[in-house]
């Protein structure tokens, strides 16, 4: 089941989103490290504001009451800010969950959300080395827009950005 997280789940937001960070630790533009160390307020924080859908939205997948996947969608990406596109941040689906279409249910749920804002498109950053998050995001209907920058806490990594029309 894909839903908006709620304001008060900043705990569970936590749990996940450092359980991201340390599985795949090259796929995310923060560190475990550095997310470690938010407070339990900025956690809370992040909550409010991914269930209000104003200022960003965070989904989260759930099997059988455990949380197994997260993506969020933003209302301008920070790293193309004259881009009046969304962007598609932080997704991650457990190894638990992997093949069984949550990923894409999740790719649904920001690009829906986008749509409701009228957005005509959307992107997300992508390692460059990351086959299956590429194939996925391919089946869900992006494509590689050729431009490329440096993982910001690992620079010999590279990342594309892949944009999706919505109209």
């Amino acid at each position: 089941m894909i839903r908006r997280i709620r304001p008060d789940e900043g705990p569970r937001l936590r749990a996940l989103r450092l359980r991201a960070l340390a599985d795949a630790p090259l796929a995310f533009g923060s560190t475990f490290t550095r997310e470690a160390a938010f407070t339990d307020d900025a956690w809370q924080e992040r909550a409010r504001r991914g269930a209000s859908g104003a200022e960003g939205v965070t989904f989260v997948a759930e099997l059988e009451g455990q949380w197994v996947g997260i993506a969020t969608g933003l209302p301008v990406d920070p790293d193309a800010p004259d881009d009046p596109r969304p962007v598609l941040v932080g997704m991650f689906v457990g190894p638990e969950a992997r093949g069984r279409g949550v990923g894409a249910a999740l790719v649904d749920a920001v690009v829906g959300w986008a749509r409701k804002r009228g957005a005509e498109g959307l992107c997300l950053w992508v390692t460059a080395t990351n086959a299956s998050a590429i194939a996925l995001y391919a089946r869900c209907g992006f494509r590689n827009s050729g431009v490329r920058r440096s993982l910001p806490h690992s620079p010999a990594v590279d990342m594309l950005r892949m944009v999706r029309d919505l109209l």
